[in-house]
Formats: structure tokens, C-alpha cells, sequence
């Protein structure tokens, strides 16, 4: 008996990107939507294309009534087999367009010879123990089985993350990463073919005004051929590295950094100098390059509890961006600036620009600044309206003044709302989903604006702790507080998940260690990424209102030393050790980064606290079973190993809640 064609040969459809012609890039990445009730037709829409760079091209198609212009770039990398695919709307009529339904920027398909399709799916920050979570989907051509919807709702683009796996077969299969750092949509059905199309979340239904030109959410793919899902993913994080990471004005890559925080701005300026002169005499051989001064500098509130946090106030000042003259009597911080530019680190500040409360200044003399909810009460959040170039215009001032009057080097923003209703309150009936458009293409030239005026500024991306994660705000930023949970007790588990689960996508983020006991060992390298943010004040007040012991100076001191070591090796190729469904007290969690040019990196193993098995059967990648290599354990004793013995081996661990953390350098 024949076995079935479908068992014996792949018919995945693979493409190699930077070859592909125009004609060839349009039939593998189409987009779709309906204009006035018809269905968008290359064949029915005037078109025209160019070449804009050496592997971008540009096709622009014109509607059937001359009044809109879509126009969609397409850009291929010759290193790597990805495609970015940017789709623009403009309208080009005095009179205004039609109606544009369901704009989906990407809606391809693909033939498969497999009886499933792996979805790899991974939930986001929702602020909970589960965040982070890897929940795959196996499709089958079968009544309930066969489609998968996914939506990040409330307008932020990390209810789920913004990046998804597709597994064909194990050798075949796509990275697919969603540009939009709003509400997205992403649908897959297994038909005849493979169906993927992704767009923003909630339904499109709008014309466009005259003048109005809008970004739509953009992809970027990556097709894995021939390659296993580890491979892929460490070839995708090699791409994300080289081309979507953020950079200076000369190209080069901006590093993890080693900050030392006083956390909220609310501190006077005597205090948070005293928090970096004590910090840094106590660690006087940690090389710390950041002072970072969070939320609460700002208002104009008398008596400011001295919090180790933030204090009572930082939230309710929102809008009102003018250093607090009763604790920063300069009407600025750029004493702080100076000081710690005096010891090598350069001063990081938080703002929140989008968001304002009812008694801010701006709210009262400009309403029209700002949008809100419907049948609110007074005292809700607004939001800044991106409709309004004024608007716009001031809220950049009161930033760029900040940051020159205060010496600021590092720009971290936050974003503490949920959007989406929002948006929705203030959308017209023929323009559904406006709001949300032009509240994200607004946030987006912001953020090229402040990259252009400061090029050799780094931005950090908190938005309520890991919200805004998606490529598109990585191509400008770090993220170093990945999931406000961590401020829950015991952050351990979710902390390695987010780790594991994140760094082939993210590889630079950091850990904060806002919930970690003194003397934890285990809870602080749980919450390491490729850094960890370091808030003296956390750890019951230190160097505030307690002067810490020897004993814990010596244990800090070790577990900064560490966050320092790591941070060069996630420049390299990152592997989870385990399983990515990290969802249990029971069981091991772990991961390695490789530098492969210079065989060297560390592998990080956890066995969590109700985990009963107390071997692991290591299997590290990238080792040469040939060499030899010094390897250093992190409790105690360096040793000489062949690789072939390194790569692979039994490790016993004593009792659970236990770790190991091991380097390794070839010789």
C-alpha cells in the first residue's frame, strides 16, 4: 500500500526573500480589504512601482474613483530570508475618499503537505503569574479545529506578543512579527491552503479627509526552510540583532546597560544624590553607566513623602511636565545629571506625555489638547489628541525641554492606560478606527522625532510594564521593566518565563528586581534578562532609610558582578534549554547564550520548587566536541572540560529551588 503524497513530500512553498522580483514579493505577501464594497483587485487599480534601495522596491496602486492611493513597500535583507511589508493609505482627492473596510496588511496563503500546523503563540503583559505563557495551537483540516483568531485588545500591542510562529513541518515553517503598537488582529485557517492575514484589531470601517496619509500595521516575515525551529529562531534573533535593534548616530548597537536607580523622581535632589554617592562607594567596582530617576519629579505638591517608590503622587501629576519646585528648586534635575555624569553614567529620566489628569495646567487652559471617554466622570484620564497638530506641537516641546534643561540622556516613557475604549468614544460612524490611526502614526513620528533631534539617545519602553513591545518600538528601544508583576511576591517563575519565551524576539530587556529578598540568590538571577535594573531603595530602603550590613553588600555586590557578565553574551544566539511551555512550579527552566565567534557564553538552569526530579539531562548547542574549554561554575570551582563532555551531561541538583549557573570559554 502507497503511504499518502502528503507524508513523503513537502510542497511548503519556500521563498527566498532578497531573490524575489516585484510581481513575485506582491503574490507572496498580498493584504486585503474592501473599498466602497468592492473587494481591492490588483487588476482593478491603476498601479506603478520603483525601486527605492538596492532591495526595496515600491508599488503604488490608485482606486478605480482616483480618490485613494494605497501604496505598499516591500523590503527584502540579502543576509537573511525576510520580507517587511509596509502598506500606506493617502487620499488625493479634495472631495475626500470612499469607505475602506477590513484593511488587513497581510493576507497570504500558503500551500503545507502536513496533516497539522503548529501555531506557536505566547501571551503577553496583562500584569499577571501567567503572562508570558507559551500556549500553542496545533490546526487540523477538521470542523473546530481547523482557525485560529488571536486580538490584542485595550489598545496596547502585547496582549498576547506580537510575534507568532508558524510550523508547516519540522523543517518549514515562518516567523511572523506584527508592526503596531495598537490593537492588532491576527486570523489562520487551514483550508486547501494555509491562510494567515493580520490588521489592526477591531474593525475598520472609514474614509479618509483630504491630506490625510496614514501608516497602516506592518509585517515583517521570515521564512524558515529547511531549518529546524531552533534554528530558525536563533537566525531570526540574529536578524532582530542586526537590523531591528537600536543604534547611535554611528551605526553601532546600543548596549544592555547596568543601571543603578533611585526610583521615583519624587526624592529631592539632596536624597537621590545621596542614593548615588552611597551606592556607588559601597560598589565602587561595579561599573554602573546609568543613574535612572522614575516617575514622580513633576506637579507641584507641597510636603512629597520621601518613598522609596514613586510615592502617593506620581500618577495623579500627569500632564503637568514641570519639575516640582518644592523638591527640585533649580526647575530642573540637572544637578543630578551632573553628578552622575561626574561618576561615568549617564542620567535617565521617565515621562508619560501621552496621558493627562483633569488638574494639570494644560487640561484646563487647552481641552481641546486632549480626547477622553464618554460618559465619563471629570476626573478620568485624558489622552493626548493626536488629530491636533498643537497638541502634538506642545507635548514635544514640554519634552524636549525636559530633556535639555535636565541633562537627560536616556529617555524612558511609560504608558499607563488602556486606550482602546477611548479611541472608540471619539470615533465618528464612517470613521471606525480613525482615532486609534492616528493616535499610533503619531506616537510613531514622535518617536522619530525624538530620535532625530537625539541620535545618540537611547529610549527605553515601559508602558505600564512590557505593553509596548512590538518591533516597531524595539527598532527604537529597550525594555527594562518587561511585566509590572513584578512588583507581586515571588516574580521568580514568571521572570524566567518571560526570558525564555521573549529573548528569541527581544534580546534586550532587563529584569527588575523590585520583589527580590536579600540574600535570594535564586529569585534575583530569575529576574535577569540582558540586564537587571537595581533600585537600592526596594530592598527595604537602603542607603534612604537604612545603611545596609557587610553581609549584604557582599551579596549584592555578587549578584551585580553578574548582571555585568552576562550582558555581552546576549549579542549572541540565544537557547532555551527547556521547554517553552513553562507553566508549572514542576518542572526545570532554562536557557544558554552563545557568542559562536568566540566560543564562549554561560547557560542558566532552574529547578523550580516543587520540580521533583533532581538530575537534568543537559544537551548545550554550540559547542565544539573537539575542543577544549575552561568552565567556571558561579558557586565555586573553574575546571577544564572537552566539549564533547560539556555539550552533554547529567547534572545532579540537591533540592528544589535550586540553580546553576556555569560559564564556559573554549581554549
Amino acid at each position: 500500500m502507497k503511504k499518502p503524497l502528503f507524508l513523503l513530500v513537502s510542497v511548503f512553498l519556500a521563498v527566498t526573500a532578497a531573490a524575489m522580483e516585484a510581481d513575485d514579493l506582491k503574490n507572496a505577501y498580498p493584504l486585503s480589504f474592501t473599498y466602497d464594497g468592492q473587494a481591492f483587485s490588483a487588476s482593478t487599480w491603476s498601479s506603478s512601482e520603483k525601486k527605492t534601495g538596492p532591495f526595496e522596491t515600491e508599488t503604488s496602486y490608485t482606486s478605480p474613483d482616483g480618490k485613494l492611493r494605497l501604496t505598499v513597500s516591500y523590503k527584502t535583507y540579502p543576509d537573511f530570508p525576510v520580507t517587511e511589508v509596509r502598506p500606506y493609505l493617502e487620499c488625493i482627492s479634495p472631495e475626500g475618499t470612499g469607505i475602506i473596510d477590513g484593511f488587513r496588511s497581510l493576507d497570504l496563503s500558503r500551500k503545507y503537505g502536513s496533516r497539522s500546523i503548529k501555531v506557536r503563540r505566547t501571551t503577553g503583559s496583562m500584569s499577571t503569574y501567567t503572562d508570558f505563557c507559551r500556549h500553542d495551537v496545533l490546526l487540523q483540516k477538521r470542523s473546530g479545529c481547523n482557525a485560529l483568531s488571536l486580538i490584542s485588545g485595550e489598545g496596547r500591542s502585547t496582549n498576547w506578543i506580537p510575534y507568532l510562529g508558524i510550523d508547516f513541518d519540522a523543517t518549514h515553517g515562518m516567523e511572523i512579527a506584527i508592526g503596531w503598537t495598537g490593537t492588532w488582529r491576527a486570523d489562520m485557517r487551514m483550508e486547501d491552503v494555509f491562510r494567515f492575514s493580520a490588521g489592526i484589531g477591531e474593525d475598520t470601517h472609514f474614509k479618509m479627509l483630504p491630506g490625510e496619509r496614514f501608516q497602516m500595521p506592518f509585517t515583517v516575515i521570515y521564512e524558515r526552510d529547511g531549518k529546524t525551529v531552533e534554528e530558525g529562531l536563533v537566525e531570526f534573533h540574529r536578524f532582530v540583532i542586526k537590523h531591528k535593534a537600536p543604534r547611535d548616530s554611528k551605526g553601532e548597537l546600543f548596549r544592555p546597560l547596568l543601571p543603578l536607580t533611585a526610583s521615583g523622581g519624587n526624592k529631592t535632589d539632596a536624597n537621590m544624590l545621596m542614593i548615588l554617592n552611597k551606592a556607588t562607594t559601597a560598589f565602587k567596582d561595579i561599573p554602573f553607566d546609568t543613574f535612572w530617576v522614575d516617575a514622580g519629579w513633576y506637579g507641584n505638591d507641597k510636603d512629597v513623602p520621601q518613598d522609596t517608590n514613586c510615592g502617593p503622587f506620581w500618577w495623579k501629576n500627569a500632564g503637568n511636565w514641570h519639575p516640582n519646585p518644592n523638591i527640585h528648586p533649580d526647575g530642573n534635575l540637572m544637578k543630578v545629571a551632573t553628578a552622575a555624569g561626574r561618576k561615568g553614567m549617564k542620567f535617565l529620566l521617565w515621562f508619560e506625555p501621552e496621558r493627562a489628569m483633569v488638574n494639570s495646567p494644560i487640561v484646563k487652559e487647552h481641552p481641546e489638547y486632549f480626547i477622553r471617554p464618554k460618559n465619563a466622570p471629570d476626573d478620568c484620564i485624558y489622552l493626548i489628541n493626536f488629530k491636533n497638530p498643537d497638541a502634538v506641537a506642545w507635548m514635544k516641546a514640554e519634552v524636549f525641554r525636559n530633556i535639555e534643561e535636565s541633562g537627560v540622556q536616556i529617555y524612558r516613557q511609560d504608558f499607563n492606560v488602556n486606550p482602546l475604549q477611548i479611541w472608540m468614544d471619539n470615533d465618528e460612524e464612517d470613521r471606525k478606527g480613525i482615532t486609534e490611526i492616528y493616535h499610533i502614526n503619531g506616537l510613531w513620528d514622535y518617536w522619530e522625532a525624538l530620535h532625530k533631534r537625539y541620535p545618540d539617545m537611547l529610549l527605553e519602553s515601559c508602558a505600564g510594564g512590557g505593553t509596548r513591545i512590538d518591533i516597531h518600538m524595539m527598532t527604537y528601544a529597550h525594555s527594562y521593566c518587561r511585566d509590572d508583576a513584578h512588583m507581586f511576591d515571588h516574580p521568580e517563575e514568571l521572570t524566567q518565563n518571560i526570558t525564555i519565551n521573549t529573548t528569541p524576539y527581544l534580546p534586550f530587556t532587563g529584569g527588575e528586581t523590585f520583589k527580590v529578598p536579600v540574600f535570594d540568590t535564586y529569585c534575583f538571577l530569575s529576574c535577569l534578562g540582558s540586564t537587571a535594573v537595581f533600585t537600592p531603595t526596594d530592598f527595604q530602603g537602603m542607603f534612604l532609610s537604612r545603611e545596609p550590613s557587610e553581609k549584604e553588600i557582599a551579596w549584592f555586590d555578587r549578584m551585580l558582578r553578574v548582571v555585568d557578565r552576562v550582558r555581552h553574551y546576549y549579542l549572541g544566539d540565544f537557547y532555551a534549554l527547556t521547554t517553552y511551555a513553562l507553566d508549572g512550579s514542576d518542572i526545570y527552566a532554562g536557557y544558554q547564550l552563545d557568542l559562536p565567534d568566540s566560543g564562549e557564553g554561560f547557560f542558566m538552569l532552574f529547578r523550580r520548587e516543587k520540580c521533583p526530579d533532581d538530575t537534568f539531562n543537559l544537551r548545550l548547542r554550540g559547542i565544539d566536541p573537539q575542543a577544549t574549554y575552561s568552565v567556571e561554575d558561579f558557586d565555586g570551582g573553574t575546571c577544564l572540560m572537552e566539549g564533547s563532555q560539556l555539550a552533554t551531561q547529567m547534572l545532579k541538583f540537591a533540592e528544589p529551588r535550586s540553580y546553576k549557573l556555569v560559564f564556559y570559554k573554549k581554549i
